[in-house]
């Protein structure tokens, strides 16, 4: 099967009535090797237990950008994004997840309470994949079934949202909500658990509890700031590729940003390009020729509005 173009940025219109959005963790996959575990490589991931045992293989099967992306297979394979902890604000975990036709199905949660050296867990949702795509959901202790379904055999967009100030949580599937309800409930039994965001979880099993086969790829961790409880309006993110880029970045550009500007910054925070966002650029190329092989940030800013991600350049 051919490989998908590259996407950087998520295309999901997520309704958040934002100020501003900062990535604070991002991964790709194309600095690994292929074949190898993604703890084994990364201090980024871990495994359920900490050993190498259970840990998911960095793949070159299938990729929503570049080449690799990570497998996840059986259930041997327990693959973990420790995040934060976080017990205030408000969190975006985002990536694009890919069932292969054939496949059992999929599964991943994500947890108010994880550490790899101890048994004390607390989950805040399940979200499970039948092999024809339905899903099922587990938040709260309520289960609710076939509340969407996702393409067997091509990339779709998954997001948990955790607002710790709201305490809400929230699960998107191709940019819509399939599940919303009170984040800090214990998974288990409904009852009144951590208000607080500490791991997603992508385990190799399904709706069936029997072995699952699914890919992961492009992963984000994205914190909003001064967000309105309400969610008024949509505020799309805007979309960058090729990521990995050598000689042109295209940029597809939000509506919201016009009348702004994109500023191209090295990870010290220095600004090495800045161009205006007008009606007619809101779609351009930007020539990356200034710039030498390494990994730059790109923010587009506009007023209170804000969105900062990365790209990696390679000469």
């Amino acid at each position: 099967m051919m490989k998908k173009p590259i996407l950087l940025a998520s295309t999901l219109l997520a309704a958040l009535a934002m100020q501003s959005q900062t990535v604070i963790f991002s991964d790709d996959f194309e600095t690994y090797t292929a074949g190898t575990g993604i703890s084994a490589q990364s201090a980024n991931w871990d495994t359920w237990d900490g050993s190498n045992g259970p840990d998911a293989m960095v793949s070159a099967d299938f990729a929503n950008s570049g080449v690799n992306s990570v497998k996840v297979q059986n259930t041997t394979t327990d693959c973990v994004l420790p995040i934060g902890p976080f017990n205030s604000g408000k969190y975006d975990v985002r990536w694009k997840m890919f069932i292969p036709t054939g496949s059992a199905g999929a599964y991943f949660n994500a947890l108010h309470n994880w550490a790899n050296n101890n048994t004390n867990y607390q989950w805040a949702v399940d979200v499970f994949f039948t092999n024809t795509g339905v899903v099922n959901v587990t938040s709260g202790a309520a289960a609710a079934t076939n509340v969407a379904t996702v393409p067997i055999g091509q990339w779709f967009d998954c997001q948990v949202t955790a607002d710790m100030d709201a305490d809400v949580g929230k699960v998107y599937l191709q940019g819509v909500v399939v599940a919303e309800w009170q984040w800090s409930l214990n998974n288990a039994n409904g009852a009144a658990g951590l208000n607080q965001l500490a791991a997603v979880n992508f385990y190799g099993t399904n709706a069936s509890n029997t072995n699952g086969l699914y890919y992961i790829d492009d992963v984000a961790v994205i914190e909003s700031t001064g967000v309105s409880v309400s969610e008024r309006e949509e505020i799309s993110a805007p979309v960058w590729y090729p990521n990995p880029a050598s000689e042109m970045l295209n940029l597809s550009l939000p509506s919201w940003s016009e009348g702004g500007t994109v500023r191209i910054l090295d990870l010290t925070g220095r600004v090495l390009m800045e161009l205006p966002v007008t009606a007619e650029t809101l779609e351009q190329r930007v020539d990356l020729a200034p710039l030498t092989t390494g990994i730059y940030l790109v923010k587009v800013i506009n007023g209170h509005n804000a969105f900062t991600g990365k790209v990696t350049v390679r000469k």
